[in-house]
């Protein structure tokens, strides 16, 4: 699991969503970057969160708090590699980063667990690829 957090420290330390032609994977709607002070860096989508800007800046703090508040127990209990929302009508999937956290919506045919595994199993070479458009 620790390549999930190194994937996702590559995707935001080479600015990954910054590129024209980056496809996202099938059944993934949005992805975004979500920085320390719980606002978005970057963010790429085929169809967005469909709430008031109000409340996406409200959300994105809840994600950011949520993954600091789980931080406090890493001795405990280890580091949190993923975390995986499941809400009625969609799914979320949150990876903590050196920055921040990637954070994911899924639409609800997608297998979430497929999707952390995708990513846990990319490698460098592979995020260079994805960056470039050429998908997963």
């Amino acid at each position: 699991m620790e390549s999930s957090i190194v994937m996702a420290q590559y995707m935001t330390s080479k600015d990954v969503f910054s590129h024209d032609k980056f496809v996202l994977p099938k059944g993934m709607e949005f992805a975004c970057i979500i920085n320390k002070q719980g606002r978005i860096e970057q963010s790429i989508f085929k169809n967005g969160i469909d709430i008031t800007e109000d409340k996406k800046e409200m959300f994105m703090m809840c994600v950011q708090l949520q993954n600091s508040m789980q931080s406090d127990f890493d001795d405990e209990f280890g580091s949190v590699h993923y975390t995986i929302t499941e809400r009625e009508n969609t799914r979320f999937v949150s990876i903590p980063t050196h920055v921040g956290v990637l954070l994911a919506k899924l639409d609800k045919s997608a297998d979430p667990l497929a999707f952390v595994n995708k990513i846990t199993k990319m490698n460098p070479s592979k995020i260079r690829v994805l960056s470039m458009g050429l998908g997963l």
